[in-house]
């Protein structure tokens, strides 16, 4: 099958990734390639080439003219590079690629919905946050043949405007990137460094319970990383940077614990399914898909609590029992419900299911 993978547009599809849906692009292309489909992949500029057989680069939004530029109606520029990234993938779909059997749509934008009668090719989409109003927009408007599959149940039932409802296929993760390891005394937390990620109630939490604590990932908020983060950093909680899978692979293989602090829904995490391949144990709040990802094998889930002081101690209360998980167990949990080829063999089915519709 030769398959049409649309990217983000906003950050390169290479390492280290920005974030989940970055990295799981590259291991879904990787897969697909693995099991002998051909995969043309429209991603930002530096994208790494090697994870697929052809790589297309969404087009750079180019200079306005000074009287455009001055309109009092000029959209912020992050829309206008969508918009112009989107339209530009969707001119070479329409007019230059007639050897496309499929198109799996992995942005966050209206474009690829909106236009796909124009494309005229099976199109797959999967869900990877929960509804916005121009993506709902989109919805309305996509091909009543496509096909929507969201990364977890949680996330497919706040998509309430789609009929049928989104098929859920859970991302996978590629064993060998994680490799077990041999484990340590402190923890770790790893996603963007935003608000909404819960760095800091992880600082609370591994200071309560007595551990040092790496945060590794790309600062997202750079003011609230200063004024919020910064101050609590120290000889016991330290900022690793923005790391590469494998570099990560040796921080979470390395720790007692990994601690996920979402203050949002989250719709999957990621860094759960790679924690645990690596043998290290998650203690998680259940928001969102997370729920779904982490369990009793991996590690604990806490409920959300009302306030931050309750919540921090609920969750420096779960650490021991987690800790003290086999780690081959943990690892094996999630081989067995979260493998590569489990993922890219439930997507085969939805391409074809949606081939035979058009």
């Amino acid at each position: 099958m030769r398959i049409a993978v649309l990217g983000p547009s906003r950050n390169p599809v290479a390492e280290p990734f920005a974030g989940g849906q970055e990295s799981y692009v590259a291991s879904l292309c990787v897969a697909l390639r693995e099991r002998r489909h051909h995969v043309t992949l429209y991603a930002a500029n530096g994208s790494d080439p090697t994870v697929a057989d052809e790589l297309m680069i969404y087009p750079q939004l180019p200079q306005l003219s000074e009287v455009a530029a001055l309109d009092s109606q000029l959209p912020e520029p992050g829309f206008l590079r969508d918009q112009h990234a989107f339209l530009g993938a969707l001119d070479s779909l329409i007019t230059h690629r007639d050897d496309i059997d499929v198109v799996h749509n992995n942005s966050l934008h209206h474009l690829p919905l909106a236009a796909s009668r124009a494309i005229g090719l099976p199109l797959v989409t999967t869900l990877h946050t929960p509804p916005f109003p121009w993506l709902e927009l989109g919805v309305a408007l996509c091909d009543s043949r496509a096909s929507f599959v969201a990364v977890s149940t949680a996330l497919a039932d706040q998509w309430t405007t789609l009929s049928p409802p989104a098929a859920v296929i859970p991302n996978g993760v590629a064993a060998g990137a994680f490799p077990t390891g041999p484990g340590g005394d402190g923890a770790v937390w790893a996603g963007r460094l935003v608000p909404e990620k819960g760095a800091d109630l992880a600082v609370r939490v591994a200071r309560q319970a007595g551990r040092r604590l790496r945060l590794i990932g790309p600062i997202g908020n750079h003011d609230w990383f200063e004024s919020s983060l910064r101050p609590l950093l120290g000889s016991d909680i330290t900022y690793e940077g923005h790391l590469t899978q494998a570099d990560m692979a040796r921080a979470f293989g390395t720790a007692a614990v990994t601690l996920m602090t979402p203050r949002w829904e989250e719709p999957f995490g990621l860094v759960a399914v790679e924690s645990a391949l690596t043998g290290t144990p998650v203690v998680a709040i259940g928001r969102g898909g997370v729920g779904e990802v982490v369990d009793q094998h991996m590690g604990a889930v806490v409920k959300p609590q009302r306030s931050d002081d309750e919540m921090v101690t609920a969750l420096a209360a779960a650490l021991d029992d987690a800790v003290a998980l086999p780690r081959a167990t943990v690892r094996a949990r999630a081989i067995a419900r979260f493998s590569i080829d489990r993922m890219a063999a439930d997507y085969e089915h939805i391409y074809n299911r949606t081939l035979a519709r058009w």
